[in-house]
C-alpha cells in the first residue's frame, strides 16, 4: 500500500545547508538497504544539471565508498570529471567536494554531499558542521519514516476493518482461506503467501496452498515444524522477520514456487494461549518487510485465528448433526448426504431391523440395550468395512448403504449379514444373547436418486418381510416382493 513521499522538509533543509555551506551543490541521497543503493531524495544546485533520477550503488564512486564505508570523504581539490559522482547529466567546474553518511545510530540512513566550484580546504570546522548537519538529517528522515509507517498502519487498518467484515459474514474455513489469499497483498506487499493451519483432527499442521470451493476440496501440505521457518514461527510462538533468507539454516517449504525468495515474515495465529496455525509472506528483495507490515500482519493473524476457530466450531457443528450420539455411526443426514454424491453410480440400501429388541430393555436395562446396540453397531460397521457405509436411523433399525451392488449381489449381501447377526455371540450382563433381523432393500438410481426416496423405499420392502431372518426387495414395478 505505497504512501505519497513529502520532501518539502529535506527540501528546505538542504537548501539551509547550502547556504551556510556556501555550495554550489547539496544533495541528501537516501540509502534502500534492499536494493543496497543510494536515491536522490532531495536537492539544491544553483545550477540545472543534476540528474534526478541518479541511483548509486554501495561502494560506487566516491559516494559509493561514503555509504559502504560509513565513513566521510573530502576532495580538497576535486580533479575529476564532475560526472563521475553520478549527480551531474554534464561537466560542471568542481573544485571541492565533501559527502558524510547519515546515520540512526549503527543504520544508514543515507550520504550528505556538498561541493563547490570555489577551491577552498575544508576544514575541521567545515566537516563538523556538516556531522551536526548529517544528525539533524538522520533526525527528520527518521520522523518522516516514522509518520509514512503510521500513515501506512492507518490505511491498512482501515483495509483489515473491510476484511474483518468479510470474515464476519462467513461460516465456513474455505471462504476465509479464499478471503486471507485475496486480501493479504493489500495489505503487505509481497511476492507469496503462506497459510498454516493445525488439523483439530489430526493435530498436525498443514500449508494450505490455495482457495476451495468447499472445505472438503481444501488442499493441505504436510509442515514439517523442525525444518522450516513458518515451523519455527508456530513452535516459538513469536512473529519473526527474516531479512535474508538466503543466510538462514532453516527451509521455506512453503508449498508455493521459492525461486527468487530473499525475506520472510510470519507470525503465529493463537487462539487461548494455543497456536492454531501462522500467517506468512515472502520476498524477493532483502529486508522486504517493515516493523510496521509485523504489526498489520500480526493484527491480520490474531483476527483470522479468532474467524478460523469459529469456523472449525462450526464445522464441528454441521458434523455432529450427522453423527449419531449413541453408537458414533453416521445418521440419515449423513446417509443422505453420501447419497447425493453419488452421481449415477448403482448400489443398494438396505432397511436392518433388530427382531424384538425390546426384550433387552424388559428384561434388562436401558442402559444395557444401549450397550448391546453399540456392540451391534461396531459389528456391522466391521462386516461391511470398505463396501459402503452404515448408519443408525433410529432405535433398533439402521441403515446400510452397498456401493455398486445390484439385485442378486445385494440380497447374497443382505442374507450374509442376517446369518452373520446370528451366529455372533453377543453378552449383557455376562448373558449370552443371540439377536436375529429382517432386511428390506432398495436400488440407486432405479428406486430413487435421493436418501429420502431410497429410505422410504427399503421401508417398504422391510414391511413386506416375512420375519426374522428374512430378506424383502422393492421390485422394479415399485411393487414388494420376496427374495
Amino acid at each position: 500500500m505505497p504512501i505519497p513521499d513529502d520532501t518539502r522538509d529535506f527540501d528546505e533543509f538542504i537548501q539551509l545547508v547550502c547556504n551556510v555551506m556556501e555550495a554550489y551543490t547539496v544533495a541528501f541521497l537516501s540509502y534502500d538497504p534492499a536494493a543496497d543503493e543510494l536515491t536522490l531524495r532531495s536537492h539544491f544546485s544553483l545550477g540545472n544539471t543534476i540528474n534526478p533520477r541518479v541511483t548509486i550503488r554501495s561502494g560506487q564512486g566516491m559516494i559509493g565508498w561514503v555509504a559502504k564505508e560509513r565513513k566521510p570523504l573530502a576532495a580538497k581539490e576535486f580533479s575529476h570529471d564532475a560526472t563521475t559522482l553520478k549527480l551531474y547529466t554534464t561537466q560542471e567546474d568542481i573544485k571541492s567536494f565533501l559527502a558524510v553518511p547519515v546515520m540512526d545510530r549503527e543504520r544508514l540512513m543515507g550520504v550528505l554531499t556538498v561541493d563547490s566550484k570555489r577551491q577552498y580546504v575544508f576544514t575541521p570546522k567545515h566537516q563538523k558542521v556538516m556531522a551536526d548537519f548529517a544528525s539533524a538529517l538522520a533526525r527528520l528522515a527518521v520522523r518522516h519514516e516514522r509518520v509514512r509507517e503510521l500513515t501506512h498502519e492507518a490505511a491498512c487498518i482501515d483495509a483489515v476493518a473491510d476484511v474483518v467484515k468479510e470474515m464476519a459474514a462467513s461460516e465456513r474455513l474455505s471462504h476465509i482461506v479464499r478471503i486471507l489469499h485475496a486480501n493479504v497483498g493489500k495489505l503487505v506487499e509481497h511476492s507469496g503467501f503462506i497459510f498454516a493451519l493445525k488439523s483439530p483432527e489430526e493435530g498436525v499442521f498443514n500449508i494450505i496452498p490455495a482457495p476451495a470451493e468447499t472445505d472438503d476440496d481444501i488442499k493441505k501440505i504436510p509442515l514439517h515444524l523442525d525444518q522450516s521457518l513458518m515451523g519455527w514461527v508456530i513452535r516459538k510462538n513469536q512473529p519473526l522477520n527474516h531479512h535474508d533468507v538466503s543466510q538462514s539454516q532453516h527451509g521455506l517449504n512453503v508449498g508455493i514456487a521459492v525461486e527468487g525468495i530473499r525475506s520472510f515474515l510470519g507470525v503465529p495465529m493463537v487462539v487461548r494461549r494455543e497456536v492454531i496455525g501462522a500467517l506468512g509472506v515472502v520476498g524477493s528483495k532483502v529486508r522486504a518487510f517493515t516493523t510496521a507490515d509485523m504489526k498489520i500482519l500480526s493484527i491480520l493473524g490474531s483476527i483470522a485465528a479468532s474467524y478460523v476457530a469459529g469456523a472449525y466450531a462450526y464445522g464441528q457443528s454441521l458434523i455432529s448433526r450427522k453423527v449419531d450420539t449413541l453408537t458414533g455411526l453416521g445418521n440419515y443426514l449423513y446417509l443422505e448426504e453420501k447419497i447425493a454424491e453419488l452421481d449415477g453410480t448403482h448400489g443398494a440400501l438396505l432397511a436392518l431391523d433388530i427382531d424384538n429388541f425390546r426384550k433387552v430393555t424388559d428384561e434388562f436395562s436401558v442402559a444395557a440395550a444401549d450397550a448391546a446396540l453399540v456392540e451391534i453397531a461396531r459389528f456391522f460397521h466391521r462386516v461391511v468395512a470398505q463396501e459402503g457405509y452404515v448408519t443408525r436411523y433410529y432405535g433398533d433399525v439402521f441403515l446400510i448403504y452397498l456401493r455398486g451392488h445390484n439385485r442378486e449381489e445385494a440380497g447374497i449381501a443382505a442374507q450374509k449379514l442376517l446369518d452373520l447377526l446370528k451366529a455372533k455371540h453377543f453378552f449383557i450382563d455376562d448373558k449370552h444373547v443371540i439377536f436375529e433381523g429382517k432386511i428390506g432393500v432398495a436400488f440407486y438410481p432405479r428406486d430413487g436418486k435421493s436418501g429420502g426416496e431410497l429410505i422410504k423405499r427399503a421401508f417398504n420392502a422391510l414391511k413386506s418381510g416375512k420375519g426374522a431372518g428374512t430378506v424383502a426387495v422393492i421390485d422394479e414395478a415399485m411393487k414388494n416382493g420376496t427374495v
